[in-house]
């Protein structure tokens, strides 16, 4: 029997540009009629059904939420998916590899590693989702979300405020709109009867087009901006 401690209990979720982190809510999902729930579901049918969710909505939550139930979909039909997360180089600590990239693509699949380390305050630009991968013995991922105050007028200024965090572990999948604004700290996992593993955080990710004007890195501490 597995304790309760291992239990995973999955969750989606979703922020946006207000940094409110929330439940996604699947109740009016629109589009979901044109995707099938075939069982055989491999990579080739998530990339299909990716592109062709692409080209029905332009909307950053609809795709997330679509993406979302199409990302579960793989890797319950796929989880040795896991196997191909690259261990971290020991020397920046991260490691990531791209399993779907192509010269046209709107969009980007890869899988990442990391070990407990933290990364500036930055935005996307484009739509994602991050799902985490392994079991309760695997490295976990705390998110500090953060809302801009300004009008984004000045290209190399900017005023962000904290506004939640959630610590994220695996079988949960968070997406992303565009213009939603995080920093991340990866964790190492729990501490589950006295015993805790060195396993790293491991995530499956899928990031739309990039608009490079959007993708920002910020400093929240003397309101600076900057590409990236």
């Amino acid at each position: 029997m597995i304790s309760e401690e291992l239990k995973i209990i999955p969750r989606n979720l979703k922020v946006n540009r207000e940094g409110i982190c929330n439940q996604m809510d699947f109740n009016s999902c629109q589009y979901l009629q044109y995707f099938s729930s075939q069982k055989e579901y491999n990579f080739q049918s998530f990339i299909d059904d990716i592109n062709k969710l692409l080209e029905l909505t332009c909307d950053d939550l609809a795709r997330i939420r679509i993406a979302t139930i199409l990302t579960r979909r793989f890797l319950k039909n796929t989880p040795q998916v896991v196997d191909l997360c690259p261990p971290p180089d020991p020397e920046i600590c991260v490691a990531t590899k791209c399993l779907y990239k192509e010269s046209n693509s709107k969009f980007r699949v890869n899988v990442f590693s990391w070990l407990p380390q933290n990364s500036n305050v930055h935005c996307h630009g484009s739509w994602s989702i991050v799902a985490f991968l392994g079991d309760a013995t695997t490295g976990r991922e705390l998110n500090y979300f953060w809302r801009r105050e300004d009008d984004g007028s000045n290209p190399t200024q900017a005023v962000v405020k904290p506004v939640s965090k959630e610590i994220l572990e695996a079988g949960d999948i968070i997406g992303f709109t565009s213009d939603a604004i995080h920093n991340i700290k990866s964790l190492p996992p729990k501490n589950i009867n006295g015993y805790q593993s060195d396993k790293p955080t491991l995530m499956f990710n899928i990031f739309g087009e990039p608009n490079p004007a959007q993708q920002y890195l910020f400093n929240p501490f003397d309101h600076t901006c900057k590409n990236y």
